[in-house]
């Protein structure tokens, strides 16, 4: 047993010494930076101070087309980009498998985030006319389709769905919230309207 171990140690410092003569030689027969002819381009062109500087290099001048200068202005990601006209807003946050989350906004002044943790195949829908608040979590859900309906200027959603580990759905809304009409419709499709 002492004898293989041995080798193999020997093989490990035998091999460690070739990949640093390995690295060492590849450090130093290649230049610290690539110079290509984009950085030359660059180089040779003077700093716009307001008078123009020539070069006696041959080597210094373009070869190339110029590039048009870029501008200095930066255009928003959609992320940070201010909301549409009608200060609408819709978040979505799925956690889980082969779920849809559809969220229509129709007027203005619209809220709505919708949450799925741990859900598989789950489908919710929000359609907001204006004026409108709807938080709406689903929580370890399978299957499960839910429709939110908040006609023009209706009182907030705020709903957690859950699925007990017996298997019993649980819908909880926070104290001091007005109730919500839920509707059980047929494979497994609640409805929450105002």
């Amino acid at each position: 047993m002492r004898f293989a171990l041995k080798s193999v140690c020997e093989n490990r410092r035998r091999g460690a010494a070739a990949f640093s003569a390995l690295v060492v030689a590849a450090m130093f027969s290649q230049p610290a930076f690539a110079v290509d002819g984009v950085f030359i381009q660059q180089a040779g062109q003077s700093v716009h101070s307001g008078r123009q500087t020539s070069s006696s290099s041959s080597a210094m001048q373009p070869s190339m087309a110029s590039v048009a200068p870029r501008s200095n202005t930066m255009q928003p990601t959609p992320e940070t980009a201010m909301p549409a006209t009608g200060g609408n807003f819709a978040s979505t946050l799925e956690m889980g498998q082969y779920n849809r989350v559809l969220q229509a906004q129709a007027g203005a002044g619209n809220l709505s985030n919708v949450g799925i943790i741990d859900g598989k195949h789950d489908d919710v829908n929000v359609l907001q006319g204006g004026r409108d608040l709807s938080n709406l979590l689903m929580v370890n859900t399978q299957g499960l389709t839910v429709d939110v309906i908040q006609p023009n200027g209706t009182a907030p959603i705020n709903a957690l769905i859950v699925r007990l580990p017996n298997g019993a759905l649980d819908v909880i809304q926070p104290s001091g919230s007005p109730p919500i009409d839920l509707v059980g419709l047929s494979k497994g499709v609640l409805l929450i309207k105002r």
